[in-house]
């Protein structure tokens, strides 16, 4: 009886640690505030044999497929590094979109991201 509960508890256990990643896959819409005006940014999440992958497009940049070294999204919380531009993005998922922050350079600035809708 004292295994089957010991196995039981650690069922358990793994199925809290493992995150369902399909409500963040998909493309996100945002927007980096600055104090020079908002600049457009776009994330789109992938998952590939069970790891999530990220890149962003900056439109107003003419940048586009930048990837992201490291994604991760645990207990709701989305986090981003992308070692060539010295960015990262920590972002809370609730209600269906992401609140966080971008930081870059020394600057931390809102950074906050709706799904994009499919057409």
């Amino acid at each position: 009886m004292k295994f089957i509960t010991t196995v039981l508890l650690v069922l358990t256990s793994l199925s809290f640690s493992l995150q369902d990643n399909s409500k963040v896959i998909g493309d996100w819409n945002g927007k980096i505030v600055t104090p020079n005006g908002d600049l457009e940014i776009i994330i789109h999440l992938t998952e590939n044999e069970k790891a999530l992958k990220a890149t962003m497009d900056s439109p107003m940049q003419n940048a586009y497929g930048l990837a992201f070294d490291e994604v991760s999204f645990k207990e709701n919380v989305l986090k981003l590094k992308m070692e060539a531009i010295g960015g990262t993005y920590e972002g809370t998922l609730k209600d269906g979109k992401f609140t966080g922050k971008w930081k870059q350079s020394g600057q931390i600035l809102d950074m906050n991201l709706e799904k994009k809708e499919k057409n």
